[in-house]
């Protein structure tokens, strides 16, 4: 995973990775998500990311997309807790054209007030639809319960209440705020030459004005309240189940062994909750694991469904098969679970797109670094520091149980 990364004298951070393909990738990330939100203006952040396609300067109404479309590219963005980046995918001889284009996006969008108003009832639809989606919905509570009082625990979408208020004015003080130089992190992977690719980013971002506004710093300490139980009754058939816990962040040294947890516990028809719930006890239809890491915290969720049958079963089960956990752990299983990560890690590398979003993420709320430490973290893996992080965060007193169930159920 070779890459050459450099800071320009913008305080703008570049990565490049070099890679034999006839795709090259190019990925933006700011640092800017939920978590930078005032509560009134919840779902800034993603409301942004959508404003910017709807014309800039350079590519008023539509005319961006046919631009990328004739190009041979396809572009996109995505907005999490931490970060907002928009990415672009392309022939590699276009790559050039691709730099000034994401650096159009960010810099001279028009933000027409009657788009404004046009793409709040789009935003204002995926509101609803997550809503009406009961795994949407499970991951929605989870999150707000386990992360209340924090900016984690508001929805990326934002709310209707909030939504329905944003100005032109919101968005231009939110591109002051977050999209300069010293916010963004510009990734390219592909087979271009090195040095011209630094050269052409630098160019193109080379008037992009810094921030007039400081930007929040969070409290070096969030407070997490215990877990609790939340039941909600809804118009679906089935059952859908979530256990959380609060948890390492992305920065800690215990990311990685909470990876591992997760694949032991939960990913793939070979782990202990597939194999004891699903296979043996039958007491679920489905049931998997994620471990969700952030910059400034991360959750750990249990989520399962099943047809007829009792929560609370479940939920005894689950907790039955984490207490056996901590108290053994095969070699054979470790292995597994080493092998499981290495091939998802490789899968992301081996291409254009997975490598540049692998690296921006990491790049933009920590370090690249974060990936090489990652193989060698994967290899020197030991039972007891995987039993040692289950033990400290799988309490009984942190975990949040979420239960979605149908209409009259008892």
């Amino acid at each position: 995973m070779d890459y050459t990364k450099k800071i320009l004298p913008s305080g703008m951070r570049v990565i490049f990775r070099k890679m034999e393909s006839p795709l090259v990738a190019l990925n933006l990330w700011a640092k800017v998500g939920t978590k930078d939100e005032r509560p009134e203006k919840n779902g800034i952040s993603h409301f942004f990311e959508h404003m910017v396609f709807k014309g800039t300067q350079s590519f008023p109404q539509n005319t961006l997309a046919r631009k990328v479309q004739a190009l041979g590219g396809s572009i996109n963005a995505g907005t999490s807790l931490d970060t907002t980046n928009f990415y672009l995918v392309l022939p590699g001889e276009e790559w050039e054209a691709g730099i000034r284009i994401l650096a159009e996006l960010v810099t001279n969008p028009l933000f027409e007030a009657e788009d404004i108003e046009k793409e709040k009832l789009v935003v204002l639809q995926e509101i609803n639809i997550d809503e009406d989606n009961p795994e949407e919905r499970l991951i929605h509570l989870l999150y707000q319960e386990v992360f209340a009082e924090t900016p984690y625990g508001m929805p990326i979408l934002g709310k209707e209440e909030t939504v329905k208020t944003f100005t032109r004015e919101d968005l231009l003080e939110h591109k002051r705020r977050y999209y300069h130089p010293l916010n963004l992190s510009f990734v390219g992977v592909g087979n271009i030459e090195e040095n011209e690719f630094f050269y052409q980013v630098e160019k193109a971002f080379s008037e992009t004005p810094f921030s007039e506004i400081p930007w929040t710093v969070q409290s070096s300490k969030w407070c997490f309240k215990p877990g609790k139980f939340y039941r909600e009754a809804k118009d679906v058939q089935r059952f859908y189940g979530a256990i959380g816990f609060p948890c390492a962040s992305l920065k800690s040294e215990d990311f990685y062994a909470l990876r591992f947890a997760s694949v032991l516990l939960g990913e793939g028809l070979g782990s202990r909750l597939n194999i004891s719930l699903r296979e043996e006890k039958q007491l679920v239809d489905a049931i998997h694991t994620s471990y969700s890491y952030y910059e400034r915290a991360g959750l750990f969720g249990i989520f399962y469904s099943f047809l007829k049958g009792d929560p609370l079963q479940v939920q005894e089960a689950i907790w039955k098969e984490i207490e056996l956990l901590t108290n053994s752990l095969s070699k054979k299983e470790l292995e597994r679970a080493r092998n499981l990560l290495k091939s998802s890690l490789y899968q992301v590398a081996e291409t254009t797109l997975g490598s540049s979003e692998l690296l921006g993420r990491l790049d933009v709320i920590d370090t690249a670094d974060r990936v090489l430490n990652y193989f060698m973290y994967l290899e020197g893996m030991q039972e007891e520091k995987i039993q040692e992080v289950i033990t400290k965060y799988f309490k009984p007193e942190q975990a949040t149980h979420i239960v979605i169930s149908p209409e009259g159920a008892t």
